[in-house]
């Protein structure tokens, strides 16, 4: 009789298994496992032991979401997928740090007084060190923990990455490797990531006590640089008398406390930005922004902007070039002496080509992206018909296995191009290139904003002149105009 009852209860168990078929997916990175019911008959109630003796049978054992799967069973939500295991996640260690014990930020915009005045004289821009001062150091990474997948194996997490010093001149680095410190007293430098301290040469003046100079790093002259002489550095050049007919250039910035007569042969040339309280007879050539309180008769060029402040805040004849802005109160004067103000848009041109390129590379990648996409689609038809297929579960279960492989690589492969395609460069509004006066431009001033030209024959108060993309317009200042840095 009790045979008989085995039987009995054995047929009954084949019949259950019959009426639906449990499948599992695991994830790419192994942290979650997830099952999927088949229902054969739409009657058919499956117990969550089903599903343990299931999941342990695949050697999923760890993160067993006990609850869910009891609570999946109990409401039979057998037409959703559940998850029915989580992994735990590594936690990855810490970079270290490097924290610099100075203001790495070098260029530093000079100061304005509530009357306009300029301070020229307070040139304290060096920072200065002792020997053996901590310049920089490094916060070692820290340890992380390893994570568990679902089949209990541990995941290694990713080690935080180390730092190194990257460091030049006049510096050393602590036996225990953690702290860059100076060799020497002078100024520390901070250039491209790279730290070195620089030993200052400092004179009275440049005349003919001194002679020429050219120096590897900073310049400091505490008096003035005579007509005829030359000043040449790799570092800054400040200046705190005045330049008559010399010539300066700097790989850095240069700063003249008193201003510059070029007496119509000096010069300067700066990779970084010019700051001087008058410019006078001069040629000017800075990478950057050029800073007065006055352009007289000058040539001047800047690869940013010319921004003119202070009590008279004066652009008088000359010819003033600027790629973003030119900045005044006053321009030209009532005796006519023709002035010529131009705004280059060179670098904005060359954007509109590059971007110009990017949208017929990005046709492209649409292309690639529509034939992957399409791709995906049939893979996942063919994924569905596998499972509706009369096949055993183990060949579904390969297939499937293959299959989803496959997807994950497409998957992957779509979001490279929509990050791709996502990388677009704007063009920045053209009428962000201008000149603006909060004061007066005076008739016989020309003025040319890329290829627009334009003659004033009046004068013109308080206002903004810009290329629309048509024509140069002039419209009066607002507040926001005059926030200038």
């Amino acid at each position: 009789m009790d045979n008989k009852k085995s039987i009995s209860e054995n047929k009954l168990a084949e019949d259950i298994q019959a009426s639906y078929k449990i499948n599992h997916l695991i994830s790419a990175n192994r942290l979650s496992a997830y099952i999927r019911i088949e229902l054969l008959d739409e009657f058919a109630e499956i117990p969550p032991e089903e599903i343990f003796n299931y999941l342990k049978e695949q050697n999923i054992v760890y993160g067993i979401q006990k609850d869910s799967i009891v609570d999946f069973c109990k409401n039979k939500q057998y037409s959703k997928e559940l998850l029915a295991a989580r992994g735990k996640r590594p936690i990855d260690g810490k970079d270290a740090k490097l924290i610099y014990n100075f203001d790495i930020e070098k260029d530093k915009a000079f100061k304005e007084d509530d009357d306009g005045t300029i301070d020229f004289r307070n040139l304290d821009n060096i920072i200065n060190v002792k020997k053996d001062t901590i310049l920089s150091y490094i916060i070692p990474p820290s340890k992380g923990e390893d994570g568990i997948d679902v089949y209990g194996n541990p995941i290694k997490y990713k080690e935080g990455k180390n730092v190194r010093f990257d460091y030049g001149n006049n510096t050393y680095i602590s036996k225990d490797g953690l702290q860059l410190l100076a060799s020497t007293d002078g100024a520390v430098e901070y250039k491209k990531g790279k730290v070195f301290v620089k030993n200052i040469y400092r004179v009275k003046d440049v005349d003919n006590s001194t002679g020429n100079i050219n120096f590897v790093g900073d310049v400091l002259i505490d008096g003035d640089v005579k007509e005829g002489f030359t000043v040449t550095a790799k570092g800054s050049i400040k200046i705190r008398g005045m330049v008559e007919g010399a010539y300066i250039k700097s790989d850095a910035s240069v700063v003249i406390g008193r201003g510059m007569n070029g007496m119509s042969k000096g010069s300067i040339y700066a990779k970084g930005n010019i700051t001087s309280k008058y410019i006078e007879n001069a040629t000017i050539v800075s990478e950057q922004n050029v800073y007065a309180e006055a352009l007289i008769n000058s040539d001047v060029k800047a690869g940013d902007s010319v921004i003119i402040k202070g009590s008279t805040a004066s652009i008088i004849g000359g010819r003033t070039y600027a790629e973003n802005l030119i900045y005044a109160k006053t321009i030209g004067n009532k005796v006519n002496a023709e002035t010529n103000l131009i705004i280059g848009l060179k670098k904005y041109y060359e954007k509109e080509k590059l971007i110009t390129k990017k949208k017929e590379s990005n046709k492209k990648l649409e292309r690639e992206l529509s034939k992957k996409t399409k791709d995906l689609k049939e893979l996942e038809k063919k994924i569905k018909l596998i499972m509706k297929s009369d096949l055993s579960v183990d060949k579904k279960t390969s297939l499937q296995k293959q299959l989803l492989l496959v997807k994950v690589k497409l998957n992957t492969e779509i979001q490279k191009l929509k990050s791709s395609l996502s990388e677009t460069t704007s063009l920045e509004d053209i009428r962000k290139h201008r000149i603006i006066c909060r004061g007066i431009i005076y008739s016989n001033t020309r003025i040319t904003v890329g290829f627009l030209r334009y003659r004033v024959r009046q004068d013109i108060n308080y206002s903004k002149i810009y290329n629309d993309g048509e024509d140069i317009a002039i419209v009066t200042l607002n507040p926001a105009d005059l926030d200038i840095n």
